[in-house]
């Protein structure tokens, strides 16, 4: 689970996690007609553990931990100075300080890839890492009514270290990479693109983006920038349309590595009359590709050949998902089909909610990114009371290609997560789960023979003040 609040985790029976996450709300320093000045503080901790790590997998009994702990402390400030007609010069700045103890699932945290400079990361990183640098440092400018008939802040232009996020976050959500030498992997509470320009015009049902962002890897050679726009329609609240273009060049500029991605949205209620908490939404990702992805280069030899010419891959998914809010606990039922072809760029892809678009809370976290992979997804959210909310969802994977990690069976394996949202009251918020994890076929292929259940079990606190 990326970027959450105030998280502390444990496991039951086998596998031990606690995550304690407290999400700042500002301070204020200074408010008047002028402008204000506010401060607020985040904390985040995590300690998870585990049960048959990696199914058994016996490459790693040495190197990972059934238990560790991270943590991150992120102080922040936000301005504005206010203008005639509501407009606003903003800004914020904010500093993330992280550490961690131990090795997580994913093996970054133990050995991770080159970087450029001194750092080796082919070498063991120590049990206790920890690392401080700035996340948000922005500056932008909203025009409040200064043009009434478009809407209030119909224009927003912000350049700077800032989030963004496009659509659903399927493939741009988290610019900044976590784990490895800047540690707390699993917490993921670095997010902020880099360098960025952002153009934003609301006009009253209408949405356009235009934007310019960078990256921020642990590997140096993994730097993208991305040039883009976002049109996006409401139509009644009954069906959302979203078109984007982005195009993702590798910091180079090498005109023989870059993609061409188009990205359409939709999202409707197709009997909003008759079945009105009936809901189905796509996103379907076209990319022309003419650059090697991390599949590539799995393939044998394939680096050798040089420029590959362009390639077209496709990606995206289909969910329909019905609610029955006059049914006690409130039943809502979802089924997801995502597939994402070998050589997906999946981007910057980042959390958006227990499942998406890390897929699964085992495997989407720590194992498979969004390439190559076929994904089945059923959920079950019930609502006891108003406060809760308990979320049972199936996670079935297969490989598109499963040359690509040289195996021969497609079909990975399955994952159960069970996981309970309480919202205590406007402060708290509390989560407990368990999840599991069966390799298939391909799966104890991939973990070298691992072939036992993996089990890990968590409870989420979230304290705002």
């Amino acid at each position: 689970m990326k970027n959450k609040s105030l998280i502390i985790q444990f496991v039951l029976g086998f596998a031990l996690s606690s995550y304690t996450n407290i999400t700042y709300s500002q301070y204020s320093l200074y408010d008047n007609e002028y402008g204000f000045l506010s401060v607020g503080l985040q904390i985040q901790m995590a300690s998870l553990g585990e049960y048959n790590n990696l199914s058994g997998d016996p490459s790693i009994k040495n190197t990972l931990s059934n238990i560790y702990w991270e943590h991150t402390i992120e102080p922040n400030i936000k301005a504005a100075i206010n203008l005639p007609k509501g407009g606003q010069l903003y800004s914020g700045f904010s500093m993330i300080y992280s550490a961690m103890l131990g090795h997580d699932p994913s093996g970054i945290t133990y050995r991770g890839q080159s970087t450029s400079g001194t750092r080796d990361d082919y070498a063991p990183y120590p049990d206790y890492k920890d690392w401080m640098m700035a996340e948000e440092m922005y500056i932008g400018w909203r025009s409040g009514k200064l043009l009434n008939e478009w809407g209030e802040n119909a224009i927003d232009l912000s350049a700077g270290s800032q989030d963004y996020k496009l659509g659903t976050g399927l493939l741009l959500a988290n610019g900044t990479d976590d784990g490895g030498f800047r540690g707390s992997y699993w917490l993921g509470s670095r997010t902020v693109f880099i360098n960025t320009m952002i153009a934003r015009i609301n006009i009253k049902n209408y949405k356009f983006e235009g934007f310019y962002l960078e990256n921020n890897p642990r590997n140096a050679d993994n730097k993208k920038r991305y040039t883009g726009m976002n049109i996006e329609y409401n139509h009644h609240d009954i069906a959302n349309f979203g078109f984007s273009y982005i195009n993702d060049d590798d910091y180079s500029g090498s005109l023989t590595a870059k993609t061409d991605v188009y990205d359409f949205r939709f999202d409707f209620k197709p009997l909003a009359n008759t079945l009105p908490n009936l809901s189905i939404s796509t996103e379907y990702v076209y990319q022309l590709n003419n650059k090697f992805t991390d599949e590539d280069y799995q393939e044998p030899n394939l680096y050798w050949y040089g420029d590959m010419g362009r390639k077209t891959v496709s990606g995206g998914f289909g969910q329909i998902e019905y609610k029955l809010p006059d049914i006690t606990w409130k039943p809502a039922l979802s089924y997801r089909y995502a597939i994402m072809q070998k050589g997906f760029d999946y981007m910057n892809f980042g959390f958006k909610t227990w499942g998406t678009w890390f897929q699964g809370e085992m495997t989407g976290e720590f194992i498979l990114d969004n390439t190559n992979l076929i994904t089945h997804t059923t959920r079950l959210v019930v609502t006891p009371v108003e406060s809760v909310a308990m979320n049972l969802i199936y996670l079935n994977y297969t490989f598109d290609n499963p040359n690509v990690w040289d195996v021969k069976s497609r079909n990975f394996g399955n994952e159960v997560d069970l996981v309970t949202d309480w919202s205590v009251n406007e402060s708290i918020d509390l989560a407990a789960g368990i999840e599991t994890f069966l390799p298939d076929v391909g799966g104890r292929e991939f973990y070298e023979g691992g072939n036992k259940m993996w089990v890990q079990g968590m409870v989420y606190a979230s304290f705002k003040f």
